[in-house]
């Protein structure tokens, strides 16, 4: 398919500061909320890729600018401030019974309840790496890039469209209290972020209705309260963590390419 400038620049960019050109493909395996991701050059891995769903290919152009963010964002730093976020051991046993003693998963085997304990602390602590520096990055393009405004408001507007999914009351019976919990006050703070870009508030009401939207509100205060650069991306990921009692899961590690 063909690519606008802005996005070839992007590319661009990614291939200037790593080194490394960038694959860009479908895969209609992306489930929502997620609409594309990255995966950075690794052990001899010659190419960095971007992926987008086929169902968002009229995004393209914003969510391969919005993905390379995060690679030029990491290259930005020099080599000893890079790190990868990981999840310490301590994640496992506290996810575990989570799903041990959540009614809706109690009575499952113990390889289910792993299953399942994997499924929610992964699911948080990806949250947690993209949607608070995302944030950042969404702010930054919307300035620089008006003519992306279009593409990046659908994008937002799905992936509200896909956490409202979460206030359904069946959906929250089946997840564990202090997992539902985190996973309101994140989607709280992405609803919270885009009412005052569009501003819209309407889009906060679900979350003020749930109990949710202060913890949102707070997380977004973290960030407010950081100068909002790559140097900066790490302390706000933690600060995220720690504000959402889950900062003992966060490990981090020197990067290694």
């Amino acid at each position: 398919m063909a690519l606008g400038e802005i996005s070839q620049q992007f590319l661009k960019n990614v291939e200037g500061a790593t080194g490394l050109p960038v694959h860009v493909e479908t895969d209609s395996r992306l489930e929502p909320p997620l609409l594309a991701r990255v995966q950075v050059a690794r052990r001899g891995v010659p190419l960095h890729r971007v992926v987008f769903h086929p169902n968002a290919r009229g995004m393209a152009d914003y969510l391969i600018a919005f993905q390379c963010s995060f690679v030029l964002r990491l290259f930005a730093l020099p080599v000893e401030e890079r790190f990868d976020l990981t999840i310490n051991p301590t994640a496992e046993g506290e996810s575990l019974a989570w799903a041990k003693t959540h009614p809706a998963s109690a009575s499952l085997s113990p390889d289910r309840q792993a299953a399942f304990a994997e499924f929610l602390r992964t699911s948080l602590m990806s949250m947690l790496r993209s949607i608070p520096v995302g944030l950042w990055i969404d702010h930054d393009l919307r300035n620089r890039f008006p003519e992306l405004r279009e593409a990046q408001e659908q994008a937002a507007r799905r992936q509200l469209d896909t956490h409202a999914s979460l206030l359904r009351p069946e959906i929250q019976r089946s997840v564990p209290e202090p997992a539902l919990r985190i996973n309101l006050a994140i989607n709280a703070a992405f609803a919270k972020f885009w009412s005052r870009e569009l501003d819209q508030s309407g889009l906060t009401l679900p979350y003020l209705t749930v109990g949710a939207l202060q913890k949102g509100e707070a997380l977004l205060a973290k960030s407010d309260a950081l100068e909002p650069g790559p140097a900066n991306d790490r302390r706000l990921i933690q600060t995220w963590a720690d504000e959402l009692g889950l900062g003992g899961w966060i490990l981090w590690l020197p990067y290694s390419p």
